[in-house]
């Protein structure tokens, strides 16, 4: 489920979906904008990041929502200066996730199964990489314009957040296991 998860959080993120699209969605507007479409997830980071201390789940949760909401105000406003409001918001959602997820992993998988569980994971999420960006043109191809791509990552955000809500069970955090001969780090 986590690698699921990952596949449709990659299938709407910024740098992998969106940003190729970004110059065609805010054609004609000033540069400066692009810095507040990228300044707005490092508050995100923080914020999230904070509120997720044992609450992974439900942090996943509404950053995809959060996502989803940026994505369809985009996907309204497309051509508008709240087009770039709402990536702001998706992206913050995209950024906001990544903090709280990756940190799940580790929380019950450990030694060699953490670093081949955390492969796999990174496997399925590039996948979703790959077809993100594909996702926006087929879609732009078919609707005749760019919000139908946006709607469809936004549909893909969704997912993402009912895997997270339904699907994901975060257990405690494992203890590693000591092995014979092993010194703590410190």
């Amino acid at each position: 489920m986590v690698s699921l998860h990952l596949f449709g959080d990659y299938f709407t993120s910024q740098s992998l979906a969106v940003t190729p699209w970004l110059p065609v969605l805010n054609s004609g507007r000033e540069p400066f904008l692009f810095s507040i479409y990228f300044g707005v997830p490092l508050l995100a980071i923080a914020l999230f990041g904070f509120m997720s201390g044992g609450l992974s789940r439900w942090t996943l949760f509404w950053t995809c929502v959060v996502s989803a909401c940026g994505l369809i105000l985009a996907a309204l406003t497309i051509g508008t200066w709240w087009s770039v409001v709402g990536m702001s918001i998706a992206a913050a959602g995209f950024y906001g996730t990544k903090g709280p997820f990756w940190s799940m992993p580790t929380m019950f998988l450990t030694g060699a199964a953490a670093a081949s569980g955390i492969a796999w994971i990174n496997s399925l999420g590039n996948l979703g990489g790959f077809f993100g960006p594909s996702l926006v043109g087929w879609a732009k191809t078919l609707t005749g314009s760019y919000s139908g791509g946006l709607y469809a990552l936004a549909a893909c955000a969704v997912a993402s957040a009912l895997i997270s809500l339904f699907w994901l069970r975060i257990p405690k955090a494992v203890m590693a296991r000591a092995e014979p001969g092993a010194v703590p780090a410190e």
